[in-house]
């Protein structure tokens, strides 16, 4: 089970339009669980909803978290009910930190690439970052000034000196091929945004080496859904050695269910990372978007909610 623990909200400020952050604390004052740059935490909200976010301060703070939390009109309810109903006082039960967003420490230099509310983990990447004294530079792109989030607080830690920001009202698109399109020795690449500046940054560095690029995805595109070629297969508990058919039109996730095994999961679309189960034997059809493509290649693991089987039948850790 993914652990659980109930936090309260010590302050909510108003970082651009339609995003607000909300920094929380555990309710006895004691430290929070430890994370590092690039982790996010689960919101559980009434009504089942279970929501992702980026935590977006330094990594050295153990006394609180903050995320930031952009509300969507046209979304599925989470962000709009935190907008609406928590407030400065509310208590409110999260998951433990996870990270699928590694950041690697070892690099020579580091280039940050943010889009929007894709700010969060990318700025707290900037924040340790800074703390070990690596050189990096931050990209932030907005369709304008007023959706860039924690500019002031960038201003105050001295963040901003490392940020170029790019407003698509003043500037137009991010210029993804002049500043990534060659690449660069001992440099790694981390961008969180929107659909369109991941893509744009994925087509202009598919030739820098493998492992280089990171990316983290709020919400899923149409690579981890269901396929009109889809067929079934079968999956194997190693613990017990039974076996299930998998239909085309089931997820592995909804099928083990159905059979009284339940994995943790959240998002079912292939992005939190939370259904990932340790794969002994077949190879995976990977369709989510938490695993880079060596640790795909390496083929060891599997999120369970979205993706499928290119072999008869796979083998899971369970």
């Amino acid at each position: 089970m993914v652990p659980k623990l109930i936090v309260r909200i010590e302050a909510i400020n108003e970082e651009a339009e339609s995003i607000r952050s909300y920094e929380l604390r555990a309710v006895d004052g004691s430290d929070l669980p430890a994370f590092s740059a690039g982790s996010h935490i689960d919101f559980f909200l009434p009504g089942n909803m279970i929501r992702q976010y980026s935590l977006s301060n330094n990594p050295a703070e153990r006394h609180r978290y903050i995320v930031a939390v952009q509300k969507e009109e046209n979304g599925r309810g989470g962000s709009s009910y935190v907008h609406k109903n928590l407030k400065s006082g509310s208590q409110i039960e999260i998951s433990h930190p996870r990270n699928h967003f590694e950041l690697d420490e070892t690099a020579g230099r580091y280039k940050l690439i943010a889009g929007g509310i894709g700010i969060t983990p990318i700025l707290s990447m900037a924040r340790r970052l800074k703390s070990l004294g690596k050189p990096f530079q931050l990209y932030y792109a907005c369709r304008n000034k007023q959706r860039a989030a924690f500019t002031e607080e960038m201003v105050a830690s001295g963040l901003s000196a490392h940020v170029l920001y790019s407003f698509d009202d003043q500037h137009g698109p991010l210029k993804t091929q002049a500043l990534f399109g060659q690449p660069e020795k001992d440099v790694q690449i981390y961008c969180c945004g929107p659909t369109g500046l991941m893509d744009a940054v994925k087509k202009v560095t598919q030739n820098w080496p493998a492992g280089t690029v990171r990316f983290e995805h709020f919400s899923a595109d149409e690579t981890t859904g269901p396929r009109a070629d889809d067929g079934s297969f079968e999956v194997i508990i190693n613990s017990t050695g039974k076996c299930y058919l998998i239909p085309a039109g089931k997820s592995i996730l909804a099928v083990l269910a159905e059979n009284g095994i339940f994995v943790d999961n959240a998002c079912c679309e292939g992005i939190c990372g939370t259904c990932e189960t340790g794969l002994l034997d077949g190879e995976a059809d990977h369709r989510d978007m938490v695993l880079s493509d060596q640790e795909k290649a390496e083929n060891r693991h599997i999120m369970v909610c979205c993706s499928r089987a290119k072999s008869p039948s796979l083998t899971l850790d369970l």
